[in-house]
């Protein structure tokens, strides 16, 4: 190219590993064509992170990326740990989480962006690669960001949105000038995929912990595994990663009699734990590892990425299209910042707990923990927050209840900003049965209008709802079945679904795009409705399913 070119676009991503690819993805099924470079002339076939878990799955579904992902994957049902080859805790996720996930699946990164390359090729986007961003300048319309091409050359683009998907030494975060505030772990590590020798199950994961030292093992879909070896601070070998170092690693942990060969990747790292001052600095937000890095003990990094991800689509999506304002990626900010800050608290202290190697606190640690573990609440939690099935924003910007004086309080435990729970229903008047989740597919917030029948009420409500269809679908519940053959609408005979939405009698339930409740309203009304809408978005036109 020549030595310097002008062009522009609405959104430019920088970084094409799953974060990055993810918004792509979003974007391109809202119908925004966003521009998605990388500085990496080929993707890397190194696995990096491997477990997708519940939450992940459930947000790639729609698109079809899950189906493919656990077709290739490796379930997991449950995770173990031993301690000097006595179990300490064994957490089941087929038996405790609501999810149609209810396990880990390992699935490295290298097919889960393969996946997820496939599918933005197939929306009729393009990944530019061996383009490095190298300089950028905020403007009051967007940023001026500099690219540097493979062959010297530079490229001016004018772009409205600017998102720094560009992992963990983000070149974006640099540029921006964001503070990265953390520590780094005193402990070293070594990480790997081999190919075990043992007699145990191939779905099995588990960590066993000697006295500070610790080694966790993941199975792959090739039939290897992912080990990870912690050391005491100051014993960490040096150089590179031999066979005999994993062995003595395996040895001193166990399983006994364990052997391992074939090593396909190698690598030594320490854990950052880091997050940024904030996500959105005017024009250009981060994203993933850009924003924040841990521990992988836990596995939740790129889970994370790929939902801050989530969240920022539909919100950029809105506004590019002029259908919400530019302050509306305030609440991605702030929700995804106080993840990040949930996400650096509960995999630091899963890490120390597990490397912890003062003689007195193991001991304490294994006589305690066996004892804790075993009670349902504490499966419940590891095992929710684990899967991110979880994670809330029940005190974000974009929460808001009501609820009539006369019309008791539910006692349901899901509050707004909650996930949007699975249920079943009926469709049409042959009752043909149908989960929710079929329904909630689209790129639009999904309006459910739980009522007893088809009444004036709830039809005046989707009359005045005129002006809002780029922003939200709408979708009757009954419970009667009206005169007539009732079409295809959708009923909840006995009131179960309402009942797990905190719908007592009738009422009103918005689930956003990423499949969190934004509003609820006890009963059916429009004012509290409109109020919401008219304070996040901007008026369109309106269609009901």
């Amino acid at each position: 190219m020549s030595s310097q070119t002008f062009s522009s676009s609405d959104v430019l991503i920088v970084g094409a590993g799953p974060s990055g690819l993810t918004l792509a993805h979003e974007l391109l099924r809202r119908g925004i064509r966003p521009r998605i470079i990388d500085k990496i002339a080929e993707p890397s076939q190194n696995t990096k992170a491997l477990g997708v878990m519940a939450r992940t799955l459930e947000l790639l579904t729609p698109s079809g990326i899950a189906g493919e992902l656990v077709e290739r994957g490796v379930r997991v049902p449950a995770f173990s740990i031993y301690s000097e080859g006595r179990q300490l805790a064994s957490f089941d996720f087929s038996r405790r989480i609501d999810s149609a996930y209810p396990y880990v699946l390992m699935a490295p990164q290298v097919m889960t962006e393969a996946i997820l390359t496939e599918h933005v090729f197939g929306l009729g986007g393009e990944i530019e690669r061996g383009i490095e961003l190298v300089g950028l300048e905020q403007r009051a319309d967007g940023v001026e960001a500099v690219l540097r091409h493979a062959d010297g050359g530079e490229e001016h683009v004018r772009t409205r949105w600017l998102a720094g998907c560009d992992g963990a030494h983000s070149v974006v975060r640099h540029l921006v000038g964001a503070t990265f505030v953390g520590k780094t772990f005193e402990q070293s590590f070594a990480t790997g995929n081999v190919r075990m020798h043992w007699d145990i199950p191939s779905d099995q994961a588990f960590a066993r912990l000697n006295h500070g030292s610790f080694i966790a093992y993941f199975p792959m879909p090739d039939g290897q595994h992912r080990f990870i070896i912690a050391y005491k601070p100051g014993e960490e070998p040096q150089g590179e990663i031999t066979m005999d170092e994993i062995q003595r690693a395996i040895d001193a942990c166990g399983p006994e009699g364990a052997r391992a060969s074939d090593p396909t990747w190698l690598a030594r790292y320490q854990i950052n734990q880091r997050k940024v001052d904030r996500y959105v600095w005017q024009h250009v937000v981060l994203v993933g590892d850009a924003a924040h890095i841990h521990s992988p003990i836990g596995g939740q990094g790129m889970n994370t990425g790929i939902q801050d991800a989530f969240n920022l689509a539909w919100k950029l999506a809105l506004i590019v299209q002029g259908h919400a304002p530019a302050r509306l990626l305030e609440s991605y900010a702030s929700e995804r910042s106080e993840v990040g800050r949930q996400l650096l608290q509960g995999t630091g202290r899963l890490t120390r707990l597990a490397l912890m190697h003062n003689p007195l606190a193991t001991a304490t640690r294994d006589t305690i923990m066996p004892r804790v573990t075993r009670l349902r609440m504490t499966q419940e939690v590891f095992t929710s927050t684990a899967s991110e099935l979880a994670v809330s924003y029940r005190h974000g910007p974009l929460a808001s209840e009501y609820r009539d004086e006369k019309i008791k309080p539910s006692y349901s435990q899901l509050k707004v900003g909650d996930r949007a729970p699975d249920g079943l229903l009926r469709v049409g008047s042959e009752g043909a049965p149908a989960r929710l989740y079929e329904l909630l597919t689209g790129t639009k917030h999904a309006l459910l209008i739980f009522a007893r029948r088809d009444s004036e009420a709830q039809r005046d409500l989707q009359s005045t709802l005129s002006g809002w269809q780029e922003v939200l679908d709408v979708y009757p519940i009954l419970r009667s079945q009206p005169d007539g053959d009732g079409g295809q609408a959708y009923y909840d005979p006995d009131g179960s679904l309402a009942r797990r939405y905190g719908i007592a009698e009738e009422g009103l339930v918005l689930v956003r795009p990423d499949g969190y409740l934004s509003l609820r309203s006890q009963p059916i009304a429009v004012e509290p409705l409109q109020r919401y809408l008219c304070a996040h978005f901007l008026p369109t036109a309106y269609v009901v399913r």
